[in-house]
């Protein structure tokens, strides 16, 4: 076990640029004509259960193939023995992290009711629960989905997403749809890595959207910190407004979001663009390396949000080694 993931780590390494592992193209190809298997968390609580309704709920939405399917660990193990060349599969990390799971509210139920407020079929209270919901602490707890394929015998990886935790709602599988279809489409038609990500046309894509930043995320009274400059480009938002200007692709807008990054091995946050999510720029997440539950105002520093728009702290973070 030590072994593979010393091997997928130095994978990870030598085709990752600013976030996410880029595909070989004919990893690619290879994935875009299979079926896609997506696999579930195993429902032993509430929350997993809301967890997987929003997750295919997502999917259907925002998969191009709506021949999706889904399965849970187990039956995810066995395909993967199989190495069956009939599908593309989607795993993730096995189950919702520790941490998680010893928060009041994924024992109370409070946290299944805010993600099942997201859902197309949610009920008034569980709109309700979205409506109040906000971030008090955040729980870094590495959280995975990793792509993969057979091609014949040996199973070749397309890419990994990371997320800070398994802490996830709607907002969150928009994400993951969105990165996948972005680095396959540009993967299989053979873009070079550095034309997918280009640090000047990121950046001017960035001044284009108006920040939509978290208000969680900061402090009141740090808020002064945030370069005056951008004063006409950034508002404070609640979470429900949000995720709701991810799920709905809003125009014009671009949002903060905190992973884990493999090429700087620690965790970082980026700004993602809503209409599309288009990750635009990459940074420093107060230099967060290890898990645990941190104030959830305390991940991005307010006088850091101007270097997403710096072209020489972006092609720094960008080409870190």
């Amino acid at each position: 076990m030590k072994n593979t993931l010393t091997i997928i780590f130095i994978l990870l390494l030598s085709h990752t640029q600013a976030q996410y592992m880029y595909p070989d193209q004919g990893v690619a190809i290879l994935v875009n004509n299979k079926e896609l298997v997506v696999q579930l968390l195993p429902e032993s609580s509430g929350v997993e259960k809301a967890l997987n309704k929003v997750l295919r709920e997502t999917f259907q939405e925002y998969w191009p193939s709506k021949n999706v399917k889904y399965m849970f660990p187990k039956g995810i193990k066995d395909l993967l023995k199989s190495k069956t060349q009939k599908y593309a599969i989607l795993t993730q990390t096995e189950s919702l992290g520790k941490q998680i799971k010893s928060l009041s509210a994924y024992a109370n139920g409070s946290m299944e009711q805010w993600i099942l407020g997201a859902s197309k079929e949610a009920t008034l209270e569980q709109k309700d629960a979205l409506a109040n919901f906000n971030y008090e602490q955040v729980e870094l707890e590495y959280h995975e989905h990793k792509l993969s394929v057979f091609d014949g015998k040996r199973e070749k990886i397309a890419t990994i997403i990371t997320f800070a935790n398994g802490n996830l709602g709607k907002h969150d599988y928009v994400f993951l749809c969105q990165q996948l279809r972005h680095l396959l489409k540009s993967a299989a038609a053979g873009v070079p890595i550095d034309e997918f990500w280009n640090v000047e046309d990121n950046i001017k894509a960035l001044r284009k959207t108006k920040y939509s930043l978290l208000e969680d995320y900061f402090k009141e009274e740090e808020a002064a910190q945030i370069d005056k400059s951008l004063v006409n480009l950034y508002t404070f938002v609640p979470f429900e407004a949000y995720q709701k200007i991810i799920v709905e692709k809003t125009q014009g807008r671009s949002y903060p979001k905190i992973i884990f990054s493999f090429l700087h091995g620690k965790f970082m946050w980026v700004m993602v663009r809503s209409s599309d999510g288009r990750i635009l720029s990459i940074n420093s997440c107060n230099n967060y390396k290890f898990t645990g539950s941190y104030p959830v105002d305390e991940m991005i520093r307010s006088g850091d949000v101007y270097k997403s728009m710096d072209d020489s702290i972006q092609i720094l973070f960008n080409k870190y080694r």
